[in-house]
């Protein structure tokens, strides 16, 4: 645990607790611009609210091996016209973090993954850093299939929000992480910038689980600097007990 923290905090480029005050971890860094100007994403333009409102009845099953099974072949699904790869979610049930990005990645080899390798490496350390060790983590995507563009139409955006609720709700976390700009306006209807500001709630079934909305693996390699902004927002997690 301790090797994990201060290989994360060297990464991070900054030396800091995990109860520090994030202004100390702020300090530490190059004067940031006012403003950070979001990784470029790709989205669709933005449809009026009765386009948005409709929601498709996808069948969902109610028990969790039933719903992967459905995710794995159903030919029904909106990303069947996009791939004919599926990516399912890994993980036990009742992880204390679950992770969730918009769509999965491709690899050097053009294999669609999760996580690419190393994108799944950083991630890996950022769950360590705050205490969530391998076994305690369930990674999925909003979506199973890439699509070719890297765009969700909005149209769809109600229907998969209502699936992850119901994916959230099988799988029952202590906390959930959001990585992006589009899982955030899917998930949130808010920017990542916007997202990322406070601590979030996600309501499914009858519960509500604290989450937090940060930079994508990929964008964190891409842009260093970006990695002391989310140790910050990871800190706004409840911290979890030891085992």
């Amino acid at each position: 645990m301790i090797e994990s923290l201060q290989h994360w905090w060297s990464l991070a480029g900054v030396e800091l607790d995990y109860s520090d005050q994030p202004a100390a971890l702020l300090a530490a860094e190059p004067a940031m611009p006012p403003t950070i100007a979001a990784p470029p994403v790709a989205v669709t333009e933005r449809l009026t609210d009765v386009a948005r409102a409709s929601v498709r009845d996808e069948p969902l099953p109610p028990v969790y091996d039933d719903f992967i099974a459905w995710l794995a072949d159903d030919n029904g699904l909106i990303e069947a016209s996009w791939s004919r790869s599926r990516v399912l979610p890994q993980g036990a049930l009742e992880p204390e973090i679950m992770v969730i990005s918009a769509l999965p990645e491709k690899n050097r080899n053009g294999d669609v993954q999760l996580f690419n390798p190393d994108n799944r490496k950083l991630l890996e350390k950022m769950l360590s850093a705050i205490g969530c060790e391998s076994g305690q983590s369930y990674l999925t995507t909003i979506a199973v299939s890439a699509s070719v563009d890297g765009r969700i139409d909005e149209q769809h955006w109600p229907s998969l929000k209502n699936r992850l609720l119901h994916h959230i709700g099988l799988v029952r976390p202590k906390r959930v992480i959001c990585f992006g700009d589009l899982a955030a306006k899917i998930i949130f209807d808010q920017d990542m910038l916007t997202a990322r500001k406070n601590k979030q709630f996600i309501n499914h079934s009858s519960s509500k689980t604290e989450a937090i909305v940060t930079f994508h693996p990929r964008i964190l390699i891409e842009r260093p600097l970006f990695k002391a902004e989310a140790w910050k927002d990871l800190q706004m997690l409840t911290r979890i007990s030891a085992p």
